[in-house]
């Protein structure tokens, strides 16, 4: 039986991700990551969802991660002359990965899994398959032992928001727990470009989405 560390947001792609490792039978090891700007919500979000799972899940505080909207206002001419997606945190996947790396030698694991889709690679270079190629080598060539090899997988990263959508219905995910909006606030904002596009993947599965009355 394999063991796995898998990367909770709160989001309905990580929390489709969690339910389908746990119907592989895989020994599962949520962790999730709070950082400044990170909405509360969304927190709130992940701990339902590990609840709702029967998985405990460990919260890694990253007090010095920020976002690029954050860091202009504290330097304005960062980023400056480059077009900057909504939500981007300089590196977030490499530190990200490397502390889920971090907890799968504690907990000798053998995989590593994210919940990245298709689309995330188009605004985040920290995103694509070749990213995650790398980060996977690099980590095993600096682990202590060699065995296990950790893996790095990535169920979703060629599927849509619609496939997710659909996946996470069959697999009985309780999608009204998520939360997708980058803003915080009590209830999602339906403007972002997280919120638009969880409404467009519902719409174009012919679903409902259960955070709309």
């Amino acid at each position: 039986m394999s063991t796995a560390v898998v990367l909770l947001s709160g989001g309905m792609d990580s929390a489709a991700l969690l339910y389908w490792a746990l119907k592989q039978n895989y020994t599962v090891h949520a962790v999730t990551y709070n950082y400044p700007s990170r909405p509360s919500q969304e927190l709130k979000a992940t701990r339902k969802i590990a609840c709702s799972a029967g998985v405990d899940c460990i919260e890694v505080a990253l007090p010095f991660l920020q976002t690029a909207a954050d860091i202009k206002k504290e330097n304005s001419t960062a980023f400056k002359g480059v077009k900057v997606p909504e939500g981007y945190v300089p590196a977030r996947n490499l530190v990200f990965y490397s502390l889920a790396y971090y907890h799968a030698e504690v907990y000798g694991a053998n995989l590593i899994i994210g919940g990245h889709v298709k689309t995330d690679r188009e605004g985040f270079p920290d995103a694509t398959p070749t990213f995650f190629q790398k980060v996977e080598r690099l980590v095993n060539s600096v682990k202590l032992s060699k065995e296990p090899h950790i893996q790095l997988l990535m169920p979703f990263i060629e599927k849509t928001k619609v496939d997710v959508v659909k996946m996470a219905v069959k697999l009985g995910v309780p999608l009204e727990l998520t939360w997708s909006c980058y803003y915080d606030r009590d209830e999602q904002c339906e403007k972002c470009e997280s919120c638009l596009e969880r409404a467009e993947a519902f719409e174009k599965a012919g679903l409902k989405n259960p955070l709309l009355s």
